[in-house]
């Protein structure tokens, strides 16, 4: 066949299929190009005086409150705003970004519009590793801003049309609680009648006193702990189908103008062209599915693993060994497991691990860089459970949580279940390639 027609007839054939897949798996949505959603229309709303950074968003009360308790007290640079129930690291890492806000004199304020719950009005809520975690992701439209804390001066603003922001929280799970396989353990604990005068008392720490009577009352769940927060941006999934079915047409005519142009028959050469299509789809995704099979084979070997905890001593180890005075934040993304290998004792995972970090120095911009870093860590091959309440003795200050708590007869934070004598299931980092 002529090159000419060979790439009409490609051409053709691939606009038609790509359309014919497009107007199943596509959304068109044309209000994102209306005025109300324009950047000058966004930028007044964001901007709009505001009490609380999510007021009037229309989401539920407890979503809303586990963003702006770290929201305020990086829009007032103000440590003593956060609040108690945090782990360790992740406050030492949010402290550390106040007192550098503090040291060049600005805050670091997020306004937030147009929020959209993903997937929808509620925390995905899972168990693993003793503790009962949840997660909320709010899909909306930000303005982040450097602000001068003396003349409020904007020294430098990021704004994000899809922006996304998550908060990650953790709690303890009694081991007899753990027995009973729920999904969620305490939701039903949240509020009791006082015992002594009958009032309605909220259960929103480990001890409450009644304000009515004056009872204090002891409840045996633990509080969520806030074990991150993140803010970034991504392309939508709508975006995100049209660019893989942009690529898929382009193969797809690729491989038909080749056989069209090489092979004179027309019907063997259609046939053909879709063949290579797909064998060269089969080959571009087979390696994809092939990786994610390999990291759950991989975590599978792992006793109790948990991808949360292992990012939570990272988080630690990376806090702990970071010596440069602008480092504004840091953040851990994607784990990918390389090996695993276990001793009768120990056992040896070798990662790469990338994320961002997020420098502020005295009198700049801000910036960011992406990282990737081999690490070999290891830890107890079959580490202790967290173990259940016990009779308070000692008090002490949790280094997980920071909560000045007795510690239950097995050595356990009361409040969070840390293990204060032995932690044999933290992850120990013993080498960077």
């Amino acid at each position: 066949m002529d090159l000419s027609v060979a790439l009409i007839v490609a051409a053709s054939f691939a606009v038609l299929c790509t359309f014919y897949i497009g107007k199943r798996i596509l959304t068109i949505d044309f209000s994102e190009y209306s005025s109300e959603n324009s950047k000058k229309a966004k930028l007044e709303r964001l901007l709009a005086k505001k009490d609380t950074p999510l007021q009037n968003s229309k989401i539920r009360r407890d979503i809303r409150k586990a963003f702006e308790r770290i929201l305020i007290p990086l829009g007032n640079a103000d440590q003593d705003l956060l609040p108690a129930r945090m782990d360790m690291a992740f406050r030492n890492k949010i402290v550390s970004q106040i007192n550098r806000l503090n040291r060049n004199k600005l805050c670091r304020r997020i306004y937030i519009t147009d929020v959209v719950p993903v997937p929808k009005n509620d925390f995905e809520t899972w168990n693993d590793d003793g503790r009962e975690w949840r997660e909320s992701v709010l899909k909306c439209s930000t303005l982040e801003r450097f602000e001068s804390t003396e003349d409020n001066k904007v020294q430098h603003e990021i704004y994000r049309k899809n922006s996304y922001l998550r908060i990650l929280q953790s709690r303890h799970i009694r081991r007899t609680d753990q027995k009973e396989k729920k999904k969620s353990y305490y939701n039903d604990m949240l509020s009791i009648t006082c015992p002594s005068c009958g009032a309605g008392v909220k259960l929103d720490s480990q001890q409450v006193t009644c304000e009515y009577c004056g009872a204090v009352i002891k409840n045996e769940f633990y509080d969520w702990q806030t074990e991150a927060f993140e803010i970034y941006e991504a392309i939508s999934t709508n975006l995100k189908r049209f660019v893989q079915l942009l690529v898929s047409g382009s193969i797809l005519f690729l491989c038909v103008f080749l056989c069209l142009y090489l092979i004179e028959d027309t019907e063997i050469s259609l046939a053909a062209g879709v063949g290579a299509a797909v064998l060269t789809f089969g080959g571009i995704i087979t390696p994809i599915i092939c990786g994610k099979t390999k990291q759950e084979k991989l975590a599978g070997k792992i006793v109790r693993y948990s991808e949360n905890y292992l990012r939570a001593c990272l988080n630690e180890h990376f806090w702990e060994n970071e010596n440069d005075e602008d480092l504004l934040d840091f953040s851990v993304g994607t784990i990918k497991l390389l090996k695993v290998a276990h001793t009768e004792e120990t056992t040896t995972v070798t990662a790469d691990i990338f994320g961002t970090e997020t420098f502020l120095p005295e009198n700049q911009k801000p910036y960011t860089e992406k990282f990737k870093k081999r690490l070999i860590m290891q830890r107890a091959r079959y580490p202790e459970k967290r173990k259940v309440d016990g009779e308070f003795f000692a008090e002490k200050d949790c280094p997980s949580c920071g909560a000045n708590f007795m510690p239950d007869e097995n050595h356990c934070c009361s409040f969070c279940g840390y293990g204060l004598q032995v932690n044999n299931a933290k992850w120990i980092v013993k080498k960077n390639q």
